[in-house]
């Protein structure tokens, strides 16, 4: 009995996300994109990771969070592998893979790099750009990066990371601290 009442609200849950709260992947998601290209230190490897949210208050598009005590946006993520040739990296990052038309209007928020080594994949996630409407950001963006996962701006820049420009490249530096 318990299997059937697991059954019945996993495909309740998945018919929520998907049907009625618009999770619909969309047709060209590189119709709106970044490039992130720049230098990497040996042996650090990354990945890119998208998080989409929804942009609809309405039920099917929301979650309960019960230590909030209040609904909150679904999110969705979608991880990109670089091409990493000798100390270089470059990565097309698309912006529109779930269709923001949809009942639940999904906007990707924020992007993250995650880093790790050529012996440890990447885990450990730090962001870098959000997507907020606004641009603010420098020219170069350099992080310091250890083997065990973990970033820091080695400016310490005062910009926020934000992006409204896409279309169009942005230069990320990875350094080993």
């Amino acid at each position: 009995m318990d299997r059937f009442i697991f059954i019945t609200l996993l495909f309740v849950a998945i018919s929520g996300c998907s049907s009625k709260g618009g999770f619909v992947k969309y047709a060209n998601p590189d119709e709106k994109f970044i490039d992130i290209h720049g230098d990497i230190k040996k042996p650090l490897i990354y990945e890119i990771k998208v998080e989409y949210r929804t942009h609809s208050p309405i039920n099917q598009c929301t979650n309960y969070h019960i230590a909030l005590g209040k609904d909150v946006a679904q999110l969705y993520e979608f991880n990109y592998q670089p091409e990493i040739i000798e100390e270089l990296h470059s990565i097309r990052v698309p912006l529109k893979e779930l269709d923001p038309n949809t009942l639940c209007k999904w906007k990707p928020v924020m992007a993250f790099v995650c880093i790790g080594s050529a012996t440890n994949k990447p885990t450990s996630c730090t962001s870098i750009f959000s997507f907020r409407g606004i641009q603010d950001i420098d020219p170069v963006t350099t992080l310091e990066c250890s083997e065990n996962s973990f970033c820091f701006d080695s400016k310490n820049n005062i910009r926020s990371g934000a992006i409204n420009e896409f279309n169009k490249k942005y230069q990320l530096n990875l350094v080993l601290k």
